[in-house]
Order: C-alpha cells, then structure tokens, then sequence
C-alpha cells in the first residue's frame, strides 16, 4: 500500500516567496519559534534557605532514579516544586527544568520549550534540532520532532540528567500536546530521567504500561503530606518555639505544605490561635498573607497578578511605581508565595504561587473588573513592545481587546501556520466573539482551513458556508473552494473534493494572474483527491504540473510533496523505473529539510516497488526498517503501512499466517487513524489470504465490504481491485460462469483507471475463467494480452500470487506454448520458497578481554576509549561479567565506588549506566532478580571466565596427560598480561592476583612437562617467564637452573642462582631454600641432572 507523505495541505503556503534586494525570491520563514517564548520557565526556582530536608522524600526520589519517569501529582500547595528544587539541589545529576503555561497546549510550542529547557542547561545541545524548530514544523510531525529530540539529548548530552516539567495539569484539556509528553515518555533516551510534577494524575497512556514495566514510580499526595515529625522539624526551624503552638499550627496545615508555610511565616508568639478549624483558602489569604501587607505590597501583587510570569519592567509599568524593585525584593524575602525564577542573583524573574494569583485575579473580577482589563490591555501591549507574541495575544484576549486581537492575529497568522502551531492559532480565533469573527473572512477561513487539518472535515464545511454568506474578495473564493476539496477529500467523498479543486482552479482563471502560488496548491490536491480515485493519468499530470511550479517557486517541502505523489501514480500506473526516480527526488528533499516523518513514508513507497520487482527480500528489509523509524518517532500511520506491506512479502512468500496476523494488525491500526486507503489496502490483502487458505466465505464477506466502501468513497481503482478478488474467489468456488462477469467489471474499471498491474491480473483470471468455462480460444487471447502487459512494463511479480491459485491453466499455456516460453518459466517459479529459508537475525555478539589492556569488541568492531566516556562505564561491564549474577545497585558501588558519600550513588551508577549501554547496546545491561546483570541473550565471550573455565576443566584431567597439558597450554594462552591494567579498584587487584598465581603455576606446570618430554629450551622459556613476573619465586628458578643443568649450560644455571639469591638478601635479607642451595652446589661440582622432578605443579596453588 503506498503511504501518502504528510497530508498535501499541511503546509499550504508553507513558504512566502518574497522580494530579496537583488530580484531573487528566497522563502521568508520565521525563525522566532524558539526565542519568542519567555526564558523564566526554563528556569528552576530558586532552592529556599529555610526549607526542611524531608529524609523519606529524598529516599523515595533517589529511588525513583531506577525508573525513566517520575510522577509527582498533588494538588497545590503540597510541596512538589519544592520538593524537586531540593532534591535537584543536592543530586549530583545535572536538571533542565521547563514549567508550563497555557501555550503549551500547543503541542510544536510545547516541544520548542523542551528543547528550550534543556538547552537553557545544556547549551550546546540539540542544535540542529532548534534550527529545524525555528524553520517551522507540522502538528502532525509532533512525535517525529518528539522522537527527535530523545535521539538528540542521547548524541549530545554527555551524561546521566533530569527534565523537570512542572505544571503538567495544564495540558489536561490539552490531548494532542499531552501526546508529546506520552510520546516522550514512551522513548526516554538511557542518559535521561523525566520527572513529572502536576495537581492531577496526568492522563498519560503510556503510564500504565511504563509502571508494569518498572520503568515509572509515582509519588503522591499520601507522601507528600508532611507527618506530625515533619511539620514539628519545619516548625522548630522556622523558629516556631512553643510546641503546644507548633502542634496547634500542624494540626491547622493538616500536612499541607503551602498552609503550613504560610501561618509559620506569619506566626507570632502569644497571639490567640484562630478560632476556625477548617478554613476557606480565600479566606486563608486574606488573612494571613494580604491582610499583613502594606498598600505597596497589594498593589504590586495585584497589578502582576495578570501576568504568570513578570520581572522588573512589568512590575513597574504595571503599578506606576518606579521603586517596584524594592518591593518585589521585600515581598521575595518575607512572602512564600512569590519565587525568583533563576540560577543566581541576576536573575529578575518573579513568578506568582497560583493560589495567589487566582485569588487576587477572582477579587479584581468582584470588585474591580475595569481595572483587570486595563491591567490586562497594559500588559499586552508591554508584552507586544518586548517581542512576546503569545503572552500579548493571551493578554489581550483577556482584555476582551478584539481590535487589537484581530491586528495581531493578521500579523501573526502566516506565520503561525507555517511552523505548525495550527493548535495555538485555532485557539485564539476561537476566542474572538462570534459578530467579531463574522467580519474577519480571511480568519473565518483561517479556521475552516484548520479544521481540516485537524481531520474534523465536516466542522471545515459547514465554517465554510458561514463565510461563503458574506461578500468574499477572489482569493478568498478561490481558497474556499479549494479547503472545501480537502475536507471532501478527508470525508472520503472523493468526486466532491475533484469537483471542488476544479471549482478552485476556474476561480483562479477568472481572478488570478497566471503566476499565483494558489495553481500549484490546486495541482497538488487535485492531484491527491484524483490518484486516490483511481484517476491515474490525470493524477500524473496534476502532480507532475505540481512538482514544476513549486520547484521553481523554491518552496522544497511542497515540492517533495508533489514529486512523493506523482512517484505514487506512476507506481500505480504500473512505470516503477519512473516511479521510483521520483521518489528518490522527493526522499532527497526530505532529508535537506530532516523531516524524519515524511522519509519514512517514501521510504514505504520505495519498498513498495521493490517489491513489484520481485527483490523481496530487500522489500522485506525496507518495510522492516520502515515499522521500526515510524515506531521511533511516534508515527503509528507509516508503521501501519510498513506492516501492510510487510503482509505483502509474505503472502508472496506462501507464509499465509504471518501475512494474515500482519494484515489484521494493519487493518486494526488504519481503523485507529481513520486511513481509508490502507483499511482498503489491507482488508483486500487479508481477504485474498482467506481464499488462498480454502477459507472463501470470509474472504467473500471482507471482499464484499470492501467493494461497497471503495464504491462510497468513489476509489476506482480499489474498486477494480475488490471485483477482481471477488472474481478469483469465485473461481476458487467452481463459479466460472459468475466469476467472468464480475472479472470483466473488475478489468473495465482497471483500464479505465489505467492501471496496469491490475489490467494483467484481471485478464490472468479472466483466462482461468475461460478455461474452466469450455472457452478455450479466448483462453490464449486472454494470456498473450497479460504477456504483453508485462512485456510492457518490464516485470511480473504481482501475477505470482494468482498464478499459483490457477497453476492448471499456466501448465496449459506452457504446454501449447501460449507466449512462447513465457508460461513455462512462469510454471518454474511457482515453487514456494521454504520458509526456513529466511533470515533470521543473529544475537549481538560481544567480546570482553580482561588481561592486559581491557578491550571489548562487538560484532567485531573495537569500541575505541572515547566511546566509553569515561574508564568506569568499562569497568562496570567487567564488574558485572566477573561477578555473573544480578547485582544490587549498592554491591555495585561497593565495588566501584567505595568511597563517595550515599547520596551520589544514584547519580554515579546511573550516569556509568546509561555511559555503558550507549557504548555497546542499550540493553546490554538489564535488570533481573531485583539487580543488574550482562543481558544474558547476548553472545558474550568474556576471557577471564574462559579461563577459569580451562582451569577447572584441567585440574580434572590425569597429571601429565596430554589433555592435562593442552589445558594448560589453552589456560595461558588467554593470559594477555595481569588482570584489568589501568584498573585500580580493590576488586580489580584482587582478580588481578589471583589470576596472576594460576598463570605463574600454569607455566611452571608447562616447564615441568617440557622437561619431561626431553625439551629444556622450551622449559627455560616457561619458567624464566615466571622469573621475571615474580623474581622471587624460587619454583620458578629452580626449574630455571634444572633447564640450563640439563643443557649443559652450568654458568647460567649459576647465575640465576646468584640472581636470586641478590634479590632476597636486599628484599628479605634471607637466603636461597635448602633444596635451591643443594642444586646450585650441584651446579658448581659440574653434574649434570638426568631426571626433572617428578611432582607436577596444579594449576590453583601458590608458589
């Protein structure tokens, strides 16, 4: 099934062509998306100096480093800000923090302030990805640009760090931005940990599989709440000295951190307790916080209570008070509810606790609602000045100031569509009155447009005729004509959607000059709505007309659009060389542009032809490819159509349970999404495994169904498809009679849509027909007509599948030699391939050397030092591998990190993690048994095991055998050098030793056994190696002195006597063993030993 790049329209004037000082057109794209949005909520609140550390909360979020996501949900006012400052604060893992506001329910708003936020912390990070930002994106690319940045914060964020988000229950209302958080998520890169903090229990799909998973942790109300001993610690500190009145303050909170804050800030001695037990919280604020303030104080508050976010030069326009500094400083230093957002001193910030701020805004609307709109109309037009788009318009549809919405909206609305925040810009047209909107056609349409893309096409139709009451000028015509041909398009109404697209273009005729942008837009959907119609040629013409003017217009991305979809009606028509020309061109753009989304639809469509080509296997390695990419951004459509097509190869391949279990995903998944071509596409592909399975009363019904929707939706070429497998299941049934009525319907339509394949298959079953039918002689006109077809085209993969149904009528054609010899090698390769045949994939193959140097290979490929980041995330592999069980985090750092305090265990474990898993294999190291161990389905060699392998193995051999003696020889053949070099931990050295004792009494086992067998060169050469490991070690030199002895080399025999003797006389100060002086003066005398001792060194002893 072809997979459709990006819906045509999604970026309908994507670029403005302007006028350069040198006559050239360059696209004029806005590049604001990034810096456009307040820096404050990138920023963490600064960490309070009289907070209490709240032990049991530190533990539960050291913890909850194990898991990918964190989720912090209690109301307002229970600590969960404070909480993460704090525990951020003395965590030695690096935090971005991003704190939310209503624009964020856009999602591309809400990925430009992720990418903000980590940026504001690591600023050399996620480059690439900013600059595509800025260019502008698609809502519907959100889980691409999502996917892209978890792959971006992996490549370029060189250690362990948290994302805070703060505020999450703003998106409640919010699903497709709520998506982005799901999406990210669902794909948290290794060297990143997201910690969620909001006042609902977000409604996030993905939470409940990620907690069955033990990849997130979830920290409530119920602990947040401070115990009786909390709340007494945070009173004692807070200087509350009365513990009758710290209890009656704690029982008042009733473990509510924001209350319990507030009255130990305002607690004075000897002041009677409040007489109410159960407060209202408006009241609350009055009394214990706005009551105590001077006027300077309210003001402030109040005039900044329009704003989430202000800073000084707010603060001062606002109020009128050129000394607001002063007072924003006085109310930070003695108020709680008013937060200097930033990382030190400089920074001017302020943010509002929202309970604050919705009380004052609530008294303003009682009792002061004039002063609330110009507070608010002040404050946009400031925000305006300063270049913060969203905050003026938030601000002045506040106000109610619909002149000055409209003036922005008609500034800003181009632009908004062209990066994509279609969600934002809905939105604020939705909020203008309705008599408001009536007068504004260009946004009335604006938003009918939008509709559509947010796939509510009826919502577009019926916006649609409400503008089309008033007076429209020609563009305007033109451009509703042309939306009402997407929402037709979207509705399935396919010869509608044509109709209205040509509507469009005899508009622009009689208005246009001949040159406008808008003739393009109408070949491209034209184009769109007449290829989905089976319309081929005139699809190929459409597309064709449209890929020329938006190349000459520059506007790339339209123009891939244009080339993907003319690639689509020439693989149609059957021309797959053409086709896949265009496709390439259409890939190429889309990489200049990165839009991952888009590639891995013409990447599907790419595989669809090699698939026709009959390369199945590279087909099946696309469609592979393809699930895999559309499952990494979030793109559940293209991995949909990569499963379709995967059905395909198998169906191809005779694995009829496999292509009925891909299709039915396929179906199910299209049925998600509402995709009408790849529900066809793939219940066709399902129907026809049916009757090649005997199952032919299914496969009617879902053939039947089929048909009638292809005939709603006005898709010809689905249409001949669907009569055509009708037709083969009648045939399959004994109905030759019917099945030649209903092929011959199925070939008329197919040469009316001028698809080729289709052509060849119809008239192949119609042949069938014929032949069970008693009508021979149109047997072989019907077979040399799809001879000539596929001469035509250049190959005959599609016929396989039906030609093995009707196997008899192909060995009679090759019989008479119908099509020369054409059948006949048709009928030799209708043998099905076994398939066991296939490839599987092998496990990943890891080699670990531990003596010497430590050295690890992966499908043999040496990962250099710089990939490792750091000598310990090596380590850590031979840790674990040395060890071969799971490994509790607190064994493990015991290990490798003896001496660093509790607290920075988690950040140094995790941080080595996620620094060894990126090296080798993210899932390298998995947990198991409540710890950490080596993946054990990889094919892991690990040296050091080998050899202690080899040496049990050995010691069970006999003594002297020549098994005991190859054993040996293996054993010390994998001896590199001493254990781990360049590793210095405690764990290492002592490894290190023992394996150092097994070699040395494995050589001098070796120079026993050469001496044996009459070789004392080669019995020399064990045991000097042992001497110069270990000078000291008289075995070793005395089998030294035999070796020489026995050679007749009695001088140096002596001399490593004498060598050894210098070396304990200035190590030791003692002297040589009995047994060594006895050889040495028996060296001296001259006599020449005939025997090596007879006592065999074991591997495992000492010296």
């Amino acid at each position: 099934m072809i997979a459709a790049a990006p819906d045509p329209s999604v970026r309908l004037y994507h670029w403005r062509v302007t006028n350069t000082l040198d006559g050239s057109h360059q696209p004029d794209v806005s590049r604001r998306l990034l810096g456009r949005r307040a820096l404050p909520k990138w920023l963490p609140p600064r960490r309070r100096g009289d907070t209490v550390r709240r032990e049991r909360l530190h533990a539960l979020l050291a913890d909850s480093v194990e898991y990918d996501v964190t989720v912090i949900g209690a109301p307002a006012g229970f600590g969960k800000s404070t909480l993460a400052v704090d525990w951020c604060a003395e965590s030695a893992l690096p935090a971005a923090w991003l704190s939310l506001d209503r624009g964020d329910t856009d999602p591309l708003v809400l990925i430009a302030d992720l990418v903000g936020a980590v940026r504001q912390r690591f600023p050399t990070a996620l480059e690439d990805l900013a600059g595509r930002l800025a260019m502008g994106a698609a809502p519907q690319e959100a889980g691409a640009l999502v996917a892209e940045l978890g792959t971006a914060i992996q490549s370029d964020v060189d250690e362990l760090a948290v994302l805070i988000v703060d505020d999450l229950h703003l998106l409640d209302d919010a699903p497709s931005a709520l998506d982005v958080v799901d999406t990210l998520i669902r794909g948290v890169p290794m060297n990143m940990r997201v910690l969620l903090l909001s006042r609902t229990f977000p409604a996030l799909p993905s939470l409940a599989r990620l907690s069955a998973q033990r990849r997130a942790f979830t920290i409530s109300s119920r602990e947040l709440v401070f115990t009786p001993e909390e709340a007494d610690a945070f009173l004692t500190q807070s200087h509350v000295d009365d513990p009758e009145a710290r209890a009656e303050l704690a029982r008042r909170a009733d473990g509510w951190a924001a209350a319990l804050a507030v009255l130990a800030d305002r607690y004075e001695p000897g002041r009677p307790r409040a007489a109410e037990s159960d407060f209202i919280l408006d009241q609350f604020i009055d009394h214990e916080v706005l009551d105590r303030l001077d006027a300077r104080h309210i003001n402030l508050l109040t005039s900044c209570s329009v704003l989430p976010l202000f800073d000084l030069e707010f603060a001062q326009a606002l109020t009128g008070d050129p000394q607001a500094g002063a007072t924003l400083r006085d109310l930070e230093r003695t108020n709680h509810f008013l937060i200097r957002l930033g990382y030190g001193d400089t920074a001017e910030w302020f943010r509002m606790h929202a309970l604050l701020r919705e009380h004052l805004i609530g008294r303003l609307e009682r009792e002061q609602p004039a002063r609330l709109l110009e507070l608010r109309r002040q404050a946009a037009a400031l925000a305006h000045r300063r270049g913060m788009t969203a905050e003026a318009m938030e601000l002045s549809l506040d106000a109610r100031d619909w002149p000055e919405v409209v003036r922005e909206l008609e500034d800003e609305c181009e632009a908004l569509y062209q990066r994509g925040e279609w969600g934002t810009l809905a939105g604020w047209i939705d909020r203008l009155p309705r008599e408001v909107l009536d007068r504004e056609a260009d946004l009335a349409i604006t938003r009918a447009r939008l509709a559509a893309k947010f796939s509510r096409s009826q919502e577009c139709l019926v916006r649609l005729d409400e503008v089309e009451r008033q007076p429209l000028g020609p563009e305007q015509k033109v451009r509703a004509q042309l939306y009402r041909g997407i929402a037709h398009r979207g509705m399935g109404r396919l010869t509608d959607a044509i109709a209205a697209c040509r509507r469009a273009r005899v508009l622009a005729r009689e208005h246009l000059d001949d040159g406008h942008p808008l003739y393009a837009e109408i070949d491209l959907e034209e184009g769109t709505a007449l290829g989905r119609s089976g319309q081929l040629e005139g699809a190929q013409q459409r597309f064709s007309d449209a890929a020329e003017a938006f190349d000459r217009l520059g506007d790339h991305h339209r123009g891939a659009e244009a080339h993907n979809g003319l690639g689509s009606a020439l693989y149609e028509i059957g021309r797959l060389a053409e086709a896949m020309s265009e496709y390439t061109a259409a890939q190429r753009r889309w990489r200049m542009l990165a839009e991952p989304q888009a590639q891995v639809a013409t990447m599907n469509n790419m595989g669809n032809v090699q698939h026709m080509l009959g390369e199945l296997e590279t087909a099946r390695d696309t469609y592979t490819v393809v699930v895999e990419r559309a499952v990494q951004i979030g793109q559940q459509r293209y991995a949909s159509y990569g499963r379709e097509g995967l059905a395909t190869v198998e169906r191809d391949l005779g694995r009829l349970e496999a292509a009925t279990t891909l299709y039915t995903i396929a179906i199910h998944e299209a049925q998600e999404v509402d995709d009408t071509p790849l529900i066809l596409g793939a219940t066709y592909g399902l129907a026809m495994c049916y009757r090649e399975r005997g199952e032919l009363a299914r496969a009617r019904t879902l053939l039947d169904h089929g048909l009638r929707s292809a005939e709603q939706s006005g898709a010809l070429l689905h249409q001949a498809r669907f009569r055509i497998g009708i037709g083969a299941t009648l045939l399959a049934q004994g109905q030759a009679q019917e099945a030649l009525t209903t092929l011959e319907a199925g070939v008329a339509a197919a040469d009316e849509t001028g698809a080729r394949r289709e052509q060849a298959l119809g008239r192949l079953l119609l042949a069938a027909a014929c032949y069970h039918g008693r009508r021979r002689v149109q047997v072989a006109e019907y077979l040399d007509r799809v001879h000539e077809i596929t001469e035509e085209l250049g190959y005959d993969q599609f016929l396989i599948v039906e030609a093995r149904q009707i196997a008899d009528v192909i060995e009679h054609a090759a019989a008479r030699r119908v099509a020369g010899d054409y059948y006949r090698r048709l009928a030799d390769r209708l043998r099905r391939p076994d398939p066991e045949e296939l490839p599987v994939a092998g496990a990943l193959r890891i080699r670990a050397e531990a003596f010497g140097t430590p050295r690890v290979v992966v499908d043999g490929r040496d990962i250099p030092d710089l990939e490792w980041r750091s000598e310990r995330a090596k380590e850590l592999l031979f840790f674990l591998l040395q060890n071969r069980r799971p490994l509790r985090k607190e064994e493990i750092a015991v290990g490798l990190w003896p001496d660093i305090a509790p607290r920075q265990v988690n950040s140094a474990f995790h941080t080595t993690l996620y620094r060894l898993r990126r090296a080798i294999h993210p899932q390298v190291v998995i947990r198991a048994a409540g710890g950490y161990q080596v993946n054990p389905d990889f094919d892991v060699w690990y040296d050091a095991a080998e050899f202690e392998e080899v040496a049990r193995a050995t010691e069970r051999s006999e003594p002297w055998s020549q098994e005991w003696v190859d054993g040996l020889a293996r054993a010390v053949g994998l001896y590199r050098g001493p254990f781990g070099v360049g590793l210095e931990s405690e764990w290492v050295e002592e490894a290190r030793g023992r394996y150092q004792d097994m070699y040395l009494t494995s050589m001098l086992a070796l120079a026993q056994a050469a001496m044996k067998r009459g070789d004392p060169a080669e019995a020399v050469r064990m045991a000097q190696a042992v001497v110069d490991v270990d000078p000291l070690n008289e075995d070793a030199t005395f089998r030294v002195m035999e070796a020489h002895a026995r050679r007749h080399d009695l001088d140096q025999a002596a001399r490593s006597y004498r060598r050894l003797s210098d070396a304990l006389r200035a190590e030791t100060g003692s002297r040589p063993s009995p047994r060594l002086r006895a050889l040495y003066d028996r060296v001296l005398s001259g006599e020449v030993l005939d025997d090596p001792d007879a006592s065999p060194g074991l591997l495992g002893r000492g010296r």
